[in-house]
């Protein structure tokens, strides 16, 4: 099973099981980056929309091909964009502020994660953050791409560049 399938069979679950330990990780993960009402955001494997749910006042872009994606589009946010699609199908001209990527790269086959990883960057403006946070246990290291900071958020290692 990939992860796409993994995702969309706990899809209906996931917040009930979940919610409360993802929603500290997050804050603290919004905490690490300035942003304004006015902030561009992409969000990368984007889950139920907890993190849009912290950052509601920004314009975002919440990419979910899992099932998860319709949990996310119930909620009805406000300046919230919901493509079911994964990063690498993804087409946009635009660039933004901050490009979230929390908890996705552990599930990703290697060559995968480098795409996402690249993408990633290549949607990040000048002078704009990207966030991306892999759970400790996957031995994931990002520090050869010189983050600004790292830290360790619950379960987390989390790799901010800019």
């Amino acid at each position: 099973m990939d992860a796409v399938e993994y995702y969309s069979s706990i899809a209906p679950s996931y917040e009930a099981l979940y919610k409360e330990e993802q929603l500290e990780k997050i804050k603290r993960i919004v905490s690490l980056v300035p942003h304004t009402k006015s902030s561009k955001v992409l969000d990368i494997g984007a889950g139920t929309g907890l993190l849009e749910e912290n950052l509601r006042e920004c314009k975002i872009i919440a990419l979910e091909p899992s099932e998860m994606a319709d949990f996310l589009e119930a909620k009805k946010l406000p300046n919230v964009k919901v493509l079911r699609l994964k990063v690498s199908q993804f087409k946009s001209d635009e660039k933004f502020d901050l490009v979230f990527c929390i908890t996705v790269l552990q599930d990703l086959a290697k060559a995968e994660r480098e795409r996402c990883i690249k993408s990633a960057f290549a949607f990040c403006k000048h002078g704009g953050r990207i966030v991306i946070s892999v759970l400790e246990a996957s031995k994931i290291d990002l520090g050869y791409l010189k983050p600004i900071l790292t830290e360790k958020v619950a379960n987390d290692k989390v790799y901010v560049f800019g």
